[in-house]
């Protein structure tokens, strides 16, 4: 009789240990919405200019970042005369690289296009992530360079994986870390955040690290100025035509 007993309690051990992980995930994500200032304030972001520097290795140049809701990102970054532009205007991601001999705007491939539409995000993935068609999963706790974090799993469509690394007690993200197959390579690249500010009721993290796999350094960036709400003309995102 107590053999009977224990297999559905353990059914039902096992059911709410499943549901109590579910919840997890999605009340950990929640907490980094309103650590980082919450939905309404994040909503009331329509437009937003980051000017800061970029570089590594000894190489560092100012870099302007413009972002308009909902899908447009345009990164510029300017040394010796020239600007190497980074855009997606909500349709085509384009570039000019006039260092690698490339002036003209041209039309980036499908992975970095993917990769911009990523980046015109200002929200992030992880806010609002099931309307986006991902899925979010809670893989534990772990150290992070002497800090506790939170592990969690995101999937998107494509089910390409990128795993966030929330701080446990802020609730701020600390790191990022996700693989992208480029040209029948896999690269797998991390990304650092930290000196975060508070800025128009957000918090933002105003310095970020770029590192491949196993690096102990790599290329930096850091926002010395936050514009929120300015007018910003859809004009910019276009990619104009060659000379």
């Amino acid at each position: 009789m107590k053999k009977l007993h224990f297999i559905p309690v353990l059914i039902i051990l096992l059911l709410f240990n499943f549901n109590t992980i579910s919840q997890t995930v999605d009340d950990i994500i929640n907490k980094y919405i309103e650590a980082i200032g919450g939905m309404d304030n994040l909503n009331a972001i329509k437009t937003m200019v980051l000017t800061g520097k970029f570089g590594g290795g000894g190489f560092e140049a100012p870099a302007i970042i413009t972002f308009k809701r909902p899908d447009k990102v345009k990164f510029v970054m300017d040394f010796q005369g020239n600007s190497m532009i980074q855009c997606y205007d909500g349709t085509t991601a384009w570039q000019t690289n006039p260092w690698t001999g490339k002036p003209d705007p041209e039309k980036m491939p499908a992975e970095r296009t993917k990769d911009m539409k990523e980046m015109a995000d200002i929200d992030g993935s992880l806010v609002n992530y099931k309307q986006k068609g991902f899925t979010a999963e809670l893989i534990g706790k772990e150290d992070m360079e002497g800090s506790e974090v939170y592990k969690i799993k995101l999937t998107d469509k494509d089910n390409d994986v990128t795993y966030y690394f929330l701080d446990t007690q802020t609730y701020l993200l600390l790191k990022e870390s996700s693989k992208r197959k480029i040209k029948e390579k896999e690269i797998e690249a991390e990304k650092f955040y930290g000196n975060y500010q508070k800025q128009g009721g957000v918090m933002m993290a105003l310095s970020v690290e770029f590192r491949a796999k196993g690096e102990t350094t790599g290329q930096t960036g850091t926002i010395e100025k936050v514009e929120m709400n300015v007018d910003v003309d859809d004009a910019i995102f276009k990619m104009p035509e060659g000379k």
